[in-house]
């Protein structure tokens, strides 16, 4: 049997550099473009035979969520608030995540 674990391969430094385990959404861009990673090296929907049928259509209603939502409304992290994963299952926000929520003029 063979068996991986997605959290860590998300957190490898072979895989993604010295600064895998920070947040670093610049990391899936080229020249500002969206890259892809290798589905067997970004396993979130899976790779080869078994891959997801619906990621296209996952990244596309991301993309338009984001869209509208950043078009309107500008996000900030509250100052000093722990930014921390609680282990479990599911993995899920210890302390959730406190954002500050302003609307574009």
């Amino acid at each position: 049997m063979v068996t991986y674990v997605p959290y860590s391969m998300g957190r490898m430094e072979y895989n993604w550099g010295p600064d895998a385990s920070s947040f670093k959404p610049e990391r899936w861009l080229k020249d500002g473009v969206f890259q892809n990673a290798s589905p067997f090296k970004f396993t979130a929907f899976q790779a080869g035979p078994r891959i997801c049928l619906g990621k296209d259509s996952a990244y596309l209603q991301m993309k338009m969520a984001l869209a509208i939502l950043c078009r309107f409304f500008e996000f900030k992290l509250v100052q000093n608030h722990p930014v921390e994963y609680r282990m479990m299952t599911l993995l899920s926000m210890a302390h959730g995540l406190e954002v500050m929520v302003r609307r574009r003029c």
